[in-house]
């Protein structure tokens, strides 16, 4: 039997799903997350990134048309570009404790998880707590860190990004513009606000509508 894994998102993943196997469209549904602005990608454009200093926001999901929870982690990190080197780091994953392991500690529902990145504390055992309400084997999710336009793995500030976000030109700012606006309308964050109000980059396509 196919393992019934699901897959978390908030961003780019939404609307741009690429190779990722879905067996069924992304719903509003996911767990609440702390996700914001909050990474510099190679490209130029400010990405969502989990960033536990933000406030949390219901995430989407989706199950996965894939045979095993290794198929579903590769999978996601395929379409991420997450280099095999950096998957335990920036590929979440939760899966549910085998029944009899659960019956011998005498608990409900056990859940396992691992995933350094920027997953950690109650972000991490959000998930769990979601997980243990669903239908699924396992969840898998992208946790990249935070990152700075220097490249430095840390939480960059508003008015740096915006900063940053000023000296693109030509593609990279069009790149940029674009990730902003197709930005799911209900993560009206504080960067985003910004955002909105320094260049004018409303959203224009609802892409988590569920």
């Amino acid at each position: 039997m196919a393992a019934r894994v699901g897959c978390i998102a908030w961003g780019s993943l939404l609307w741009d799903p690429r190779t990722l196997p879905l067996a069924a469209p992304f719903r509003h549904a996911g767990p609440p997350l702390p996700i914001e602005f909050s990474r510099v990608a190679l490209d130029g454009r400010v990405t969502l990134v989990i960033d536990p200093e933000a406030a949390p926001v219901r995430t989407w999901w989706a199950p996965l048309a894939v045979a095993s929870i290794d198929s579903a982690v590769a999978e996601l990190a395929r379409r991420e570009g997450v280099a095999a080197a950096r998957v335990a780091d920036w590929i979440g994953l939760a899966t549910r404790v085998d029944a009899t392991a659960t019956a011998a500690a005498g608990s409900g529902v056990a859940i396992a998880s691992r995933s350094l990145g920027s997953t950690a504390g109650p972000s991490r055992s959000g998930i769990e707590r979601w997980l243990a309400e669903q239908s699924l084997d396992a969840v898998v999710w992208t946790a990249l860190p935070a990152r700075r336009p220097d490249g430095r793995f840390e939480r960059p500030a508003c008015a740096e990004l915006i900063e940053h976000l000023e000296r693109l030109e030509g593609v990279g700012r069009e790149r940029a513009e674009r990730y902003v606006r197709r930005a799911p309308a209900p993560l009206r964050t504080p960067n985003r606000i910004a955002f909105e109000a320094r260049f004018g980059w409303s959203c224009d396509v609802d892409a988590g509508r569920s």
